[in-house]
């Protein structure tokens, strides 16, 4: 599984030290099992899964393989998506529920 990291992802792991080896351990159970950790989103994160690393706190990312068999990479719309395979997960963003979804 190829692992891609959004500039947004490394800032808020950057900012959130104190749980970076929570952050971590999540991201490697992700890779291991994408669709199975992950919930999957709706409205404008069609296409995008979430995963609580901790309690309100939350890794939003995207499995290549499932958006294109989904069709949802109409709506996704990534820059780079003809270059990424199929088994490649896209970290988006890592943060408190609310800010991870742009609520703050």
């Amino acid at each position: 599984m190829d692992a891609r990291f959004e500039k947004a992802f490394l800032k808020a792991v950057k900012k959130h030290s104190g749980i970076k080896k929570q952050i971590e351990q999540k991201v490697l159970q992700i890779l291991e099992h994408p669709v199975e950790l992950g919930e999957p989103l709706k409205g404008n994160f069609r296409g995008f899964y979430s995963c609580p690393v901790k309690r309100n706190f939350i890794i939003i990312y995207l499995y290549c393989g499932i958006c294109r068999k989904k069709d949802d990479d109409r709506y996704v719309a990534c820059a780079d998506c003809s270059e990424t395979t199929d088994e490649t997960v896209k970290f988006i963003i890592v943060g408190p529920h609310d800010a991870a979804y742009g609520k703050k």
